[in-house]
C-alpha cells in the first residue's frame, strides 16, 4: 500500500483545486491509502488518471504506464502465465532490449520483480500501474480465439439445428453461464485488439466476426452456423431488445464491465439474408473516467493556439466538423474539459451520453419520449447555463436556436456534418439559418479526421521518390530530400505497419473579415483565400506535417483528406 503522507497530499492539491469539504471526505473514506484517495480524485472528475498515476509513481521513483493505452507486446505477455500475473498483480507489457517492462501494483517489492525476473528469464524494468488497471489488462490480454473455440466446442447446438426450439428453452439457453462466456469473450478479444466496432455476421454456413481496427474491418473469428441464434439473443436480450422479435431492426444499448472502466455498447441488429446481424459499437466510456485534455490530443502549435483562444470566449458557437467516427466528440469534450470550472454551469445534451462526466449536467435525448435535441436546448436555456454542449446539429430549428443562444451571452460547443471548416457557414445556411445569424454567432470552427499512426515497433525510414514527394511539397531542386516513415509490419501491429490513430485538423477562426464576408455571400473558395491570407492552414497541411515528424504515413493523409 503506498500511505497518503502530507506531503504526497500537498502535490495532489497543487494539480487539482478540491473543495475543502470534498477533500476531507475522500481522507477519511481512503483510510490512509493513497490509491484509493485517487480513484476518489478521479471518479470526481478532479484529475485524470495520467496525472494521478504520475503522482503515485513518484514515490516508487519509477514511471507510471497508463495500460488502457499501453502497447503489449503478445509474445512477452505470454511468458508469464495468468495465474502467476494475477498472483503478483503484475503484466508483461514489451521487451526493450533485454528487459522486460512490466505494470506492477507495487514496482518497489524486491521479492516480487526478482521471481517475475526468474520465472521469464529477463532482467525486469518494473512500472506503476493501477490495480484495476492491471486486473482489467489480464483479463482481456490472456484472451485467446483459442478460448472461444473450446467454449463453443462445449456448448450444445443440437437443439438449434432444427426449428424445434422453444422461446422458453431459448430464455434459459441465453442466460446459461456458457453461452454468457461464449458472448463476453468476444468483446474481450475485440478489446484486446483495441476495435471500435463489432460485426457478427450470419452467413450460409458460419457465422463471421469482424472487428473494425483503426477504421479497418478485418475477419477474425469464424463459428458455426447454429450459434447465430443463441448468440445473437444474448446480446440482444443485454440490449433491453424483444428477442422474439426477428423481422424487423432494433437498436439498445448495454454495458461490460472490468474492473478499471465501464464499456458501453450501442448495439443494433439487423434483419439479414442469413439470420441476424449484430454490429456493437464501443463508445467513450471505454477510456473509464480520464479527463480528456486538448493538449493530449495530437493538435498542431497552427492549430491548437487559434482554438484555446476562441474556447476562451465568453459567448458564441464553436463548431467540430467531420465525418461520422472521426474523434467528434473526444475533440469536443476535450475542449469542454479546458474551460469547464466549478465557477460555471455547463450542460450537455447528447445522444447517446458518451463520456460521463461528473461534473457536468449531461441530459440525453430520447425522441420516443419527445425529449429531442429542441425541446431540452429550449428547456436548458432557462437553466441559467453558461456553456452548453449540443451533440449534435441535426435539423434547422436547433440550428437556430443555438444561433440566438449563443447571440445571447452563451457559450455553445456542438458538431456538424461538413467536409471542412469552411462549408460549415453554408451548411448552416442551406439548413434556412438566417445569414445574419451565422455571420454573428460563429467563433471558430474546427475540422478533423483519423489518421493510423505508425507502428513504434516497426517504425522504419525510408527515401521516398522524389516526383512523389514533389508532387505535394515545393522542393527546390539540389535541395536534400527529407526521409519519410512507414512500418515494416510486426507482430505488435498484426503486420499492417500501424496501432492506433491519430487527429489531423484545420481550425477557422471567425475574424471580423469573414464575418463581412459571410454577410456579403460570397463562395466558399473567397472565404478560403481569406482566411488563408490570415494564416488559414487546410487538414491536408496539418497531415503532410504530421507525416514529416514520423507520426503516420502520406498515403494515410492522402487517403483521409480526398482530392483537394
Amino acid at each position: 500500500m503506498i500511505v497518503l503522507t502530507k506531503p504526497l497530499l500537498a502535490r495532489f492539491q497543487e494539480k487539482c483545486n478540491i473543495p475543502s469539504v470534498s477533500l476531507q471526505g475522500m481522507i477519511k473514506s481512503a483510510d490512509g491509502d493513497a490509491i484509493k484517495f485517487a480513484q476518489f480524485i478521479m471518479q470526481e472528475g478532479y484529475l485524470d488518471r495520467d496525472t494521478a498515476g504520475d503522482l503515485l509513481a513518484e514515490q516508487f521513483q519509477c514511471s507510471y504506464i497508463n495500460l488502457s493505452k499501453s502497447l503489449f507486446q503478445q509474445d512477452i505477455v505470454d511468458r508469464l502465465p495468468a495465474e502467476m500475473a494475477a498472483r503478483y498483480q503484475a503484466i508483461p507489457l514489451f521487451k526493450f532490449g533485454a528487459a522486460v517492462t512490466v505494470g506492477m501494483a507495487e514496482p518497489n517489492d524486491p521479492k516480487t520483480i526478482a521471481a517475475l525476473g526468474n520465472f521469464m528469464m529477463a532482467p525486469v524494468s518494473p512500472v506503476f500501474c493501477f490495480p484495476d488497471e492491471i486486473e482489467s489488462a489480464i483479463r482481456v490480454n490472456y484472451k485467446s480465439s483459442q478460448d472461444l473455440d473450446t467454449l463453443i466446442a462445449k456448448f450444445d447446438l443440437k437443439p438449434f439445428m432444427s426449428e424445434g426450439i422453444t422461446e422458453i428453452k431459448l430464455q434459459e439457453l441465453i442466460q446459461s453461464k456458457l453461452l454468457v462466456d461464449i458472448a463476453d469473450t468476444i468483446i474481450l478479444l475485440a478489446l484486446k485488439e483495441g476495435a471500435s466496432d463489432i460485426h457478427i455476421e450470419p452467413k450460409k454456413n458460419e457465422v463471421v466476426v469482424r472487428f473494425r481496427i483503426d477504421g479497418r474491418l478485418v475477419d477474425r473469428l469464424f463459428m458455426p452456423k447454429e450459434i447465430s441464434l443463441p448468440l445473437t439473443s444474448r446480446y440482444k436480450i443485454t440490449a433491453g431488445m424483444d428477442i422474439t422479435e426477428r423481422r424487423r431492426p432494433q437498436d439498445g444499448r448495454t454495458t461490460f464491465e472490468l474492473p478499471m472502466k465501464k464499456l458501453d455498447l450501442r448495439v443494433s441488429v439487423l434483419p439479414v439474408l442469413h439470420g441476424e446481424k449484430v454490429v456493437m459499437r464501443v463508445l467513450g466510456s471505454l477510456y473509464g473516467n480520464a479527463v480528456l485534455n486538448l493538449d493530449k490530443l495530437d493538435f498542431s502549435p497552427e492549430v491548437l493556439r487559434p482554438l484555446k483562444a476562441t474556447l476562451k470566449q465568453p459567448q458564441g458557437v464553436v463548431f467540430v466538423t467531420g465525418p461520422t467516427g472521426s474523434g467528434k466528440s473526444t475533440s469536443l469534450y476535450a475542449a469542454m474539459n479546458f474551460i469547464n470550472t466549478p465557477e460555471i454551469n455547463v450542460v450537455s445534451i447528447e445522444d447517446p451520453v458518451e463520456y460521463e462526466v461528473p461534473s457536468l449536467n449531461q441530459v440525453m435525448v430520447n425522441d420516443k419520449i419527445g425529449r429531442t435535441f429542441e425541446s431540452v436546448l429550449r428547456s436548458v436555456l432557462r437553466q441559467d447555463p453558461d456553456v452548453i454542449l449540443v451533440g449534435e446539429i441535426r435539423d434547422a430549428e436547433t440550428a437556430r436556436i443555438v444561433a440566438a443562444a449563443a447571440l445571447t451571452g452563451h457559450l455553445v460547443l456542438t458538431t456538424l456534418h461538413t467536409n471542412d471548416a469552411i462549408r460549415a457557414t453554408t451548411r448552416l445556411i442551406d439548413m434556412g439559418v438566417e445569414r445574419f445569424m451565422v455571420a454573428s454567432s460563429i467563433n471558430g470552427v474546427l475540422s478533423q479526421r483519423l489518421v493510423r499512426r505508425i507502428c513504434n515497433l516497426c517504425k522504419t525510414e525510408y527515401q521516398p521518390e522524389p516526383d512523389i514527394l514533389r508532387q505535394y511539397f515545393f522542393w527546390p531542386e539540389g535541395m536534400t530530400l527529407p526521409d519519410l516513415y512507414m512500418g515494416a509490419g510486426c507482430k505488435g501491429c498484426g503486420g499492417t505497419g500501424y496501432t492506433g490513430r491519430l487527429g489531423i485538423h484545420e481550425f477557422l477562426r471567425i475574424t471580423p473579415q469573414i464575418r463581412e464576408a459571410i454577410l456579403r455571400d460570397q463562395t466558399n473558395d473567397e472565404i478560403r483565400k481569406l482566411a488563408e491570407s490570415q494564416g488559414f492552414r487546410n487538414m491536408r497541411y496539418d497531415g503532410f506535417k504530421k507525416a514529416l515528424r514520423g507520426l503516420t504515413t502520406i498515403d494515410e493523409v492522402l487517403r483521409a483528406t480526398g482530392e483537394e
